[in-house]
């Protein structure tokens, strides 16, 4: 019964390590930190994309702001 008890603990501190220890919080801010930096890139390729869009269409005479 002692030795079950043991196992019991030591599984316990085992999952509850693995799951709210250093390493899962390590994890999640640096998961954090990669989609902060994901979501500063696709602005600026989406700004990058506007302006040669704008580029294109006006290179090819059909510029967008222009009312027909």
């Amino acid at each position: 019964m002692c030795f079950l008890s043991l196992i019991v603990i030591v599984g316990a501190i085992y999952f509850g390590n693995m799951l709210f220890g250093q390493y899962s919080l390590d994890t999640m801010l640096s998961l954090e930190a990669m989609k902060e930096r994901l979501n500063k890139q696709i602005l600026l390729l989406k700004e990058q994309n506007a302006k040669a869009q704008k580029e294109y269409f006006e290179l090819q005479g059909l510029d967008p702001d222009e009312k027909k």
